[in-house]
């Protein structure tokens, strides 16, 4: 989906008009109907002030999620990071870091419950419960 589709389902999902959401954002609205008309490309700040508007993500306007709430538990530097090294991955790529993340977590998972048994037992030895 594009900036102008997500503006034009905005303003009809709020039931707002064009001139009502220019003037909120303080803008023209001839400038506001290039965004929504595709003709133009609202910078990043306008971006930022248009999902704050709508109380949405800039993913959310710029088209890349069809999830318009944002995430109730923010990412951290690293899940962003991860999800931006995936981002840069070509398409037929993609499965395969999926799957090479699906068995570091195996892996991982494995190792804890191997810990965690290795502890257990020697508490058991030492007479620890």
């Amino acid at each position: 989906m594009d900036i102008g589709t997500q503006l034009r389902n905005l303003l009809d999902q709020d039931g707002i008009t064009q001139k009502q959401l220019a003037e909120a954002l303080n803008i023209s609205t001839t400038t506001l109907n290039g965004y929504v008309q595709n003709r133009r490309q609202p910078d990043a700040k306008m971006a930022i002030r248009l999902a704050s508007y709508f109380h949405t993500t800039t993913d959310y306007i710029y088209g890349l999620t069809t999830f318009r709430d944002p995430p109730v538990t923010p990412f951290n530097a690293e899940e962003r990071h991860l999800i931006n090294i995936y981002r840069g991955i070509p398409e037929g790529m993609k499965p395969l870091y999926i799957e090479t993340g699906r068995t570091f977590s195996r892996v991982a998972k494995k190792k804890e419950k191997e810990l965690r048994k290795k502890s257990e037992k020697q508490g058991e030895n030492t007479g620890e419960k």
